[in-house]
């Protein structure tokens, strides 16, 4: 039964009764469901391998700008809170100290780190350093493969609604002709039922 009724929906099948406004649905819907099966695999496959491609450089790219580096305390870390205008500390109980590390170029850098009060004088810490020395954050991991499905997953979404909006915004003029066209004929045929 239900086979019957998509054979007979074909657009090239002769049917009387069928207007020019059904035929151009039916090749409108052929066209978008060819379209969505052409063009959606290979939207994904674009986006996610572009995506994982930025994702991996950004990874390379944070890896060789951010160094480790062990920083050893030049001064024991007091009660006493810093001056005004110093960096946002990590929370109350901890305070900027003095201490050196060993930069990348292998010169020794002297700066402030924020540590907890009472960590004594000699103590090591580890830190994050940029290629001039200077104290950075941890570089910052990318997930590559959550990324991209994510990014390919949009797409997609993105291009499903494009090719269902084109569809529809078609099929809806379509309806204005056909009502508009039926409106015409029954102005004509209505009067002489009316009659009866």
């Amino acid at each position: 039964m239900w086979g019957r009724r998509m054979v007979s929906q074909l657009p090239w099948r002769r049917v009387p009764l069928r207007r020019g406004s059904d035929t151009i649905q039916v090749w409108l819907t052929l066209a978008v469901i060819v379209a969505a099966f052409l063009v959606v695999p290979w939207v994904a496959w674009w986006t996610a391998s572009t995506t994982y491609g930025t994702e991996q450089r950004a990874n390379e790219w944070a890896a060789g700008h951010s160094y480790a580096a062990t920083a050893v305390l030049v001064r024991d870390a007091t009660t006493a809170r810093p001056a005004a205008g110093d960096p946002e500390l990590p929370g109350p109980e901890h305070v900027l100290v003095p201490a050196r590390w060993t930069g990348p170029g292998g010169g020794v850098v002297v700066g402030r780190i924020p540590v907890e009060v009472g960590t004594r004088a000699g103590t090591t810490v580890a830190v994050w350093i940029d290629e001039h020395g200077a104290l950075t954050s941890p570089p910052r991991r990318h997930n590559p493969v959550l990324n991209a499905s994510a990014a390919a997953t949009v797409a997609v979404s993105v291009v499903v609604v494009l090719l269902a909006g084109v569809r529809r915004a078609v099929v809806c003029h379509l309806d204005h002709r056909r009502l508009r066209s039926w409106d015409a004929e029954w102005q004509i045929v209505g009067p002489g039922w009316s009659r009866r």
